[in-house]
Formats: C-alpha cells, sequence, structure tokens
C-alpha cells in the first residue's frame, strides 16, 4: 500500500525517471546475473567438448597405427629371432664350447683335414653376452684348407678365426706309394657370441 502510495504522490516525469531506472537496473542485473554466466559457462563447455574431441581424434590415430607398430615388434622380434640362431648354441660356457669343438670336427672332416688337437680357449665378456673360442691344429692341403676357412666364415654360425698360422710340411723326399701326406698344417683359433640362458620371460604365452 504503501508503494501504490509513494508511487501515486510521484509526478509524471518522476514517474517516467523512476521507471527508467528500475528498466536499468533490470538490464544490468540481467546481464552481469545471467547473460554472463550463462556466456562464460557456454565457452567453458565448448572449451571442454574442444579438448574431448582432440583427445578422440588422438586416440584414433593411435589405434590405427597399432596395427602397424605391432607388425614392427613381429618384425623385431622375427630379427632377433634369426640373429640369435647364428650364435653358438648353449647355455653355459663350456655347453657353447663342446657345440663349437663338435662344429671344427664336422667342418674339418666335411674338408677332408685331419684334426690333430683341439682347445677351449677362456670365455670372454661381450657386452651382455660371452663369447666362446677354440683352438684347434688342423693338417691337409690347401684346398682342404681353404675349404675349411669357408666352412667357418660363411656356416650359418656367426664365427670369425681371430689367429691363423700355417706350417709348410713338405718333405724333401718323394712320398712312399700307398702313404698319404699332408703338406701343411694350421692352427686357428675360432670363436663367436655364445646364446647363453633363455630370458625368463621368453616362455610366457
Amino acid at each position: 500500500m504503501r508503494l501504490t502510495q509513494f508511487w501515486s504522490r510521484l509526478s509524471m516525469r518522476e514517474r517516467t525517471l523512476t521507471g527508467a531506472a528500475c528498466v536499468a537496473l533490470f538490464l544490468v542485473l540481467l546481464r552481469y546475473g545471467i547473460v554472463e554466466p550463462y556466456f562464460s559457462y557456454t565457452a567453458q563447455l565448448e572449451e571442454q567438448i574442444e579438448q574431448k574431441v582432440q583427445r578422440v581424434e588422438k586416440m584414433q590415430r593411435q589405434r590405427a597405427r597399432a596395427a602397424d607398430v605391432a607388425e614392427q615388434v613381429r618384425a623385431l622380434q622375427q630379427r632377433f629371432l634369426d640373429a640369435k640362431r647364428g650364435l653358438i648354441p648353449g647355455e653355459t660356457p663350456s655347453l657353447a664350447a663342446a657345440h663349437l669343438q663338435d662344429r671344427m670336427q664336422r667342418l674339418a672332416a666335411e674338408s677332408g683335414l685331419e684334426l690333430v688337437t683341439t682347445q677351449v680357449m677362456r670365455n670372454e665378456p661381450l657386452g651382455e653376452f660371452r663369447q666362446a673360442a677354440v683352438q684347434v691344429t688342423l693338417r691337409g692341403d690347401l684346398s682342404a684348407v681353404a675349404n675349411f676357412l669357408a666352412g667357418v666364415e660363411y656356416g650359418d654360425w656367426r664365427l670369425a678365426v681371430s689367429t691363423l698360422e700355417i706350417r709348410g710340411a713338405y718333405g724333401l723326399r718323394a712320398p712312399r706309394r700307398g702313404v698319404q701326406q699332408f703338406p701343411l698344417t694350421i692352427t686357428l683359433e675360432v670363436g663367436g657370441v655364445m646364446q647363453g640362458p633363455e630370458p625368463a620371460n621368453a616362455t610366457r604365452g
């Protein structure tokens, strides 16, 4: 009632000014109380949506690359297995040396050489692996020696000849009939990297 009385006492000009002031106050409250918070909320919401869209696109790109990455991993694993097959088999240095001795005996027999002696050399560390080596003394002719060295260098095992000594054993007299003569005696040291024990996670499926 008092507000009505107050309003009735005002002149037309005062009512106009009061109405304008109320409208201005309403607009200010509308802008800073409703419009501004709404725009701020929508801008924050759009930013969050954009971030999630970028995250989804990144996940999609990663998923698209997953097949390529898996294929590269399989290729690297196959290359590792192929390289490991070229190492001297054996989980311990003694087993690796025994396998290497057997290989030297077989190559000597295939090449037509006489195996005189074999000696296991001290194994040396080579990074995470160890190197096994044997010293062998053989007798035979030059072509047999060449075949033997070719079998060592170009076989399926990655072996290397570190030392090589060749001595001639030619006699001044002609060999007797039916007696085999070995004109050359070679002593060489052959070595390679041993495979070693299987990794602990190799048997896990």
